[in-house]
């Protein structure tokens, strides 16, 4: 349906006289004493032409059009939806189909130059199943200054991580079932061994993901794989992603209504994110031991489903009592976090994303993703590089008092406890019970997706919080 391996190639290497100028200021002073105009354009230029935040172009000069001269302002900020990142998105979308030599006029730092690459990358993204979507427009690399020339290189990392996992969470549920989901990650990761656990013990190893993944037509699994840096020693800085892989979530018994029900295939998004963000390491070649971890199911609707108030013994031999049969992404977690830390090396970090509660969404909104911790300098990492990356994310407490609303009076662990009220806190604190705690521990709770088109970010899938952890990791583990 769509090339999953496809590369960003609006990065070019091509230096010709009939490139189109491009000129970046952050304000007016800087272009008039650029002296790269006669006094007369100058002139011309302040009486006539004004930037504002609709029209952050001007197309000055177009004598052939074949050399067309744009003066963009690019005001560097940190704030969501005006940031950088958006403003150079926004500046691309304006720009003519041509090859562009990038010229910088203002006084910018590296990273808003790396902003505007980044942003003028993200700004070409388009999901469509029918043709693939040819790029016509370029930035010619050559005419970097050569200090910024490898910032390029970590910029297309991060895209193909960010497209990747957009891609993945936009496919349709019919074709991205269990069975093709395996398929895709085994393309993806091609040069590497991918261990799938399934099959006929599978429900003795993995009983709630089994149990999950039961009343579908395609068999739950649990995808594994393994990356070494070879110059970390095999004891040291390994890191653990994990990702919710719920290919449809009709909630199963306790059925969704068809509203609640309609972008349930993003409910794979976790998955998609930690798949994007460990392609992301892989090709910067981060100093970090990496295993993957992807339990994928699909929640239907059957003679086999779970049923609410029903015990499953999970991997660790924890009674769990399903609360309710729509909670189940924090059951195929919490069989994978038990699995995460058996072995002879425990991991040094255990990250885990899903889109796991509507809870978490009431509390911040559809545009910043929660995360749980239980180590403050991760967690101030996080925050921090929140802020840096302009990619949002907010830390919620595991409040140790809720845990009492888990505890069932049979002994049983329920999946989703017996508050009303505090969903995202009760989810992270189940999952907690299947940490240990001398492991470093973060669950996301996110989205996954974009409510609303803004330029460089389209409605439909996103990679949320991925750009932060990518350098919360790489900085932990420099």
């Amino acid at each position: 349906m769509i090339d999953l391996n496809k590369k960003n190639e609006t990065f070019v290497k091509k230096s010709s006289r009939n490139n189109s100028k491009l000129y970046l200021v952050n304000n007016l002073n800087d272009l008039l004493s650029s002296k790269l105009f006669s006094e007369k354009q100058l002139n011309n230029f302040k009486t006539n032409y004004k930037f504002n935040s609709d029209k952050p172009i001007i197309n000055l000069f177009d004598f052939d059009q074949k050399n067309l001269i744009t003066i963009a302002y690019l005001n560097p900020n940190k704030s969501f939806r005006e940031s950088t990142i958006d403003q150079a998105a926004k500046i691309c979308n304006l720009l003519e189909d041509r090859v562009w030599d990038l010229n910088i006029l203002s006084q910018y730092d590296e990273n808003d130059i790396y902003e505007f690459l980044l942003g003028w990358g993200l700004s070409f993204y388009k999901f469509n199943v029918l043709k693939k979507h040819n790029i016509k427009k370029y930035l010619n690399i050559l005419s970097l200054n050569n200090k910024y020339k490898n910032l390029v290189e970590t910029c297309s990392i991060e895209l193909r991580g960010i497209n990747l996992a957009r891609d993945l969470i936009n496919l349709p549920a019919n074709y991205l079932n269990p069975d093709q989901y395996e398929i895709e990650i085994k393309k993806i990761f091609k040069s590497l061994k991918c261990v799938i656990h399934k099959g006929r013990n599978f429900d003795k190893e993995f009983p709630l993901i089994s149990m999950v993944g039961r009343s579908s037509e395609f068999n739950p699994k649990l995808i594994e794989i393994n990356w070494k840096n070879k110059d970390v020693k095999k004891d040291k800085n390994n890191v653990t992603i994990i990702g919710k892989g719920i290919t449809f979530d009709s909630g199963g018994l306790d059925i969704k209504p068809s509203g609640a029900m309609l972008n349930m295939k993003k409910d794979m998004g976790g998955s998609a994110i930690a798949i994007g963000l460990a392609k992301s390491l892989i090709d910067y070649n981060s100093k970090i031991n990496l295993r993957l971890l992807i339990p994928i199911a699909e929640n239907s609707i059957s003679q086999k489903s779970m049923r609410p108030m029903d015990i499953k013994f999970s991997r660790n031999k924890t009674p769990v009592e399903i609360g309710n049969t729509d909670a189940e992404g924090r059951l195929i977690l919490a069989d994978t976090l038990s699995y995460a830390q058996e072995g002879k090396i425990n991991p040094d970090l255990i990250i885990d994303f899903a889109t796991l509660t509507g809870a978490a969404r009431v509390a911040l909104g559809t545009e910043v993703p929660v995360f749980f911790s239980n180590n403050e300098n991760i967690s101030k990492k996080l925050l921090d590089n929140s802020i840096t990356m302009v990619d949002p994310v907010w830390q919620l407490p595991l409040f140790t008092p809720y845990k009492r609303f888990l505890y069932s009076e049979n002994g049983a662990l329920n999946s989703t406890g017996f508050s009303g009220t505090g969903g995202a806190i009760t989810a992270a604190l189940f999952l907690e019970q299947f940490v240990d705690k001398k492991i470093n521990w973060v669950h996301f709770d996110l989205m996954a997706w974009n409510l609303t088109s803004r330029p460089g970010f389209p409605k439909g899938g996103e990679a949320m919080s991925l750009r932060t952890v990518f350098k919360t990791i790489n900085e932990l583990f420099n």
